[in-house]
């Protein structure tokens, strides 16, 4: 027995070391988290001007007004020859339209009547008037650049000035993007605003392309944000390393947009080293179904609960002449301000987050603490040699030590998270389920203050182990990337269902067992086998299996839709509204006053099936809080106050429901004895 007995105090030794070596890393993760406040609240050039031109109200005057109401930036898409067109910059025809010109009135333009009368105008081409010799110098240049490789050609007219044959169709040529617009890079500096650039991939995009026109967007003042439109990040397939080398070596920011369906979106952030923050946005679709406090709501919380630092916003469409929506709009800019000032956050430039990640040194220290966690689990369900464990150990830390320094070093980490994951919550519910089996029946007599207490502090106890696990997952995986969401915890839906199973093991190792076969785990696992399959145990596994189902659906990074009851998204909204930091569902409502009852009633030594149900039920909130733990996007002190109010909250429901339970003892009692004594007393009249 000394050898388990030293083995035990040695992995409860490393824990306290592994304990140490996490508090130290978040530290430094909330350290790096505190230091980055300054929120950027960018607008949308091009649905402001849409709002103006809709509301009759100056572009200019609204910039500068949003300016004063907290607008910091705003976000400009690369001009195309469509916007020249339409602004009567360039005047576009095809080829096939200059000819039904002529045969109505004759083309009197020397060069062009010599291109139709040679049949050189070509009805599928595409040909370009610049308005004067000024947008034709600004045009050429680009057009020699972003379509290199096409067949343009340039004319000289006596009549017309330069122009130029582009062999494209006509709806082709409008989506040619040609960068920023000087004219509105001017006004949104008039205005006092900073300019993010919008930069839009394109099929023809060559290595060349990208530094031509990342050199000229450097060129601009007051640039440093650049946000990708569309589906594609520049450079995408082929080039996206040329397009990072080129925005880091002008010091350009990537905004990586939360939710966006960007193709490589993660990949090229991981290709822009530290030059990332992250953006949430509203989209114009949901714009038109949002109200604004809901909007406003979306935008602090993203800053306060997912370390995005970068708001770009959509103003609330208006109708035709009315005036009213500027005000609205204005003062929608306003509440987002605000809310995010009342948050503790200032507008500003948003910052990149200062690269952050452990030294290998403190990485092997918290991967030891989870080894240890994993051989005391071992030790609860089967009889491990003390040295062969030592050995496994030595060997097991060795070679997380020599991966976590290779290129393998991020799958590594994974790796050692999800055995957290797994470990913890486990051995959280068999530290319940071994002290309840220690513990005599009736030694904490239900509906008694000790009872409660006793269960309790049972309770916290495995939390206590949990919330250790979780800081030593969240240990694990600190860094920048993971902080920003670039790479995230793998595995949710594992650790969500191993540690039910393992506690099922335990449970049926610590009682089952001695109940149905003295101890025999191979002959108990026969008995049951052998047992009648009746109709309530296919009811029972149906529901069983339905809330499985259920559970497993609302858990993980991949959400498959399952509809959120009306109750309980009214639920979240209030305890977000009192609360900040909403506690989860799974903690407070389900798990932890499911464990506390399950606590007592083991305690009591209760063997009905209840018991070991409400225990794998309490399970879940184990797991709920290492999961929570997992969020390395979500800044730490959030987290902590979080997982506190759940614990609190779920306390208390637990003390009403243990409250029912004694009453249920109590009356169970009661009817007891008055059967007793019914009987007693018919026995009497017999014998008289």
């Amino acid at each position: 027995m000394a050898g388990p007995r030293r083995a035990r105090k040695l992995w409860v030794w490393t824990l306290i070391v592994a304990a140490l070596a996490a508090v130290y890393v978040a530290a430094g993760r909330v350290a790096v988290e505190r230091s980055n406040t300054a929120v950027e609240l960018v607008m949308d050039y091009d649905a402001a001007a849409d709002l103006c031109r809709a509301a009759g109200y100056p572009l200019d005057t609204f910039l500068r007004r949003a300016k004063m109401a907290g607008l910091t930036s705003a976000a400009l898409n690369e001009r195309t020859i469509g916007d020249m067109v339409e602004k009567g910059q360039v005047h576009a025809f095809t080829g096939r339209e200059i000819t039904d010109y002529d045969r109505l009135a004759p083309v009197t333009d020397p060069v062009l009547r010599e291109m139709i009368d040679a049949r050189r105008l070509f009805g599928s081409n595409t040909y370009l008037f610049p308005r004067d010799a000024t947008v034709y110098r600004e045009l050429g240049p680009l057009l020699d650049v972003r379509l290199a490789g096409e067949r343009v050609s340039v004319f000289n007219s006596r009549r017309f000035g330069p122009f130029i044959e582009m062999a494209m169709g006509a709806r082709q040529v409008e989506d040619v993007n040609l960068g920023l617009d000087p004219g509105e890079v001017r006004e949104a500096k008039d205005a006092g605003l900073r300019v993010v650039a919008r930069f839009r991939n394109y099929r023809d995009i060559t290595p060349e392309k990208i530094e031509f026109f990342v050199n000229r967007l450097a060129e601009t003042d007051g640039v440093r944000l650049v946000v990708f439109e569309g589906q594609e990040i520049l450079g995408y397939p082929d080039y996206m390393r040329e397009a990072a080398d080129a925005l880091t070596e002008h010091g350009f920011v990537f905004g990586h947009v939360e939710f966006a369906a960007q193709k490589e979106d993660k990949s090229f952030a991981h290709l822009m080293g530290p030059g990332v923050v992250r953006v949430h946005s509203i989209t114009a679709r949901e714009m038109d179904k949002t109200e604004a406090d809901t909007a406003v709501t979306r935008f602090v919380r993203a800053a306060r609960e997912r370390n995005i630092r970068v708001m770009y916003v959509r103003p609330f469409p208006a109708k035709s002449g009315e005036f009213a929506a500027i005000n609205r709009n204005l003062d929608y800019i306003e509440a987002i301000a605000r809310g995010m000032t009342s948050a503790g956050f200032a507008m500003g430039e948003a910052q990149p987050f200062r690269q952050y990640s452990p030294s290998l040194a403190l990485l092997v220290a918290v991967g030891a603490g989870i080894l240890a966690g994993a051989f005391m689990l071992l030790d609860m369900i089967a009889v491990v040699p003390p040295v062969a464990e030592l050995g496994l150990f030595a060997l097991g830390l060795l070679a997380y030590a020599g991966l976590a320094s290779t290129r393998f070093a991020t799958l590594i980490r994974e790796a050692a998270a999800l055995g957290a994951a797994v470990v913890f919550p486990a051995l959280a519910l068999g530290l319940v389920v071994a002290r309840s089996r220690r513990a005599r029946a009736g030694a904490a007599a239900p509906g008694s203050g000790a009872g409660l207490l006793d269960a309790c502090l049972l309770w916290l106890e495995a939390s206590g182990v949990s919330v250790l696990g979780g800081m030593l997952l969240a240990a694990t995986l600190s860094s920048t990337s993971f902080m920003l969401h670039l790479d995230q915890f793998a595995g949710v839906k594992i650790a969500y269902v191993l540690p039910v199973l393992i506690g099922a093991a335990l449970y049926w190792r610590y009682w089952m067992a001695q109940r149905r076969a003295g101890g025999d785990l191979v002959a108990a696992a026969g008995a049951l086998l052998a047992e009648p399959i009746r109709v309530w145990h296919v009811l029972v596994l149906a529901v069983v299996g339905a809330a499985g189902l259920v559970y497993i659906m609302r858990t993980g990074n991949v959400y498959f839709g399952l509809p959120i009851p009306s109750f309980d998204e009214g639920m979240r909204v209030f305890l977000e509204k009192t609360l900040v930091f909403r506690p989860r569902t799974k903690e407070f409502l389900i798990g932890h006053p499911a464990l506390i009852l399950a606590a007592a009633a083991l305690l009591r030594g209760e063997r009905r099936w209840f018991a070991p149900l409400f225990a794998l039920v309490g399970c879940i909130g184990q797991i709920s809080m290492v999961n929570t733990l997992s969020h390395l996007h979500t800044p730490l002190l959030a987290t902590a106050l979080r997982t506190a109010y759940g614990l609190v909250i779920g306390a208390a429901i637990g003390a009403v429901l243990y409250a029912l339970y004694a009453a249920y003892l109590r009356f169970e009692a009661g009817w007891c004895r008055r059967v007793a004594r019914t009987g007693a007393g018919e026995g009497e009249s017999l014998e008289g």
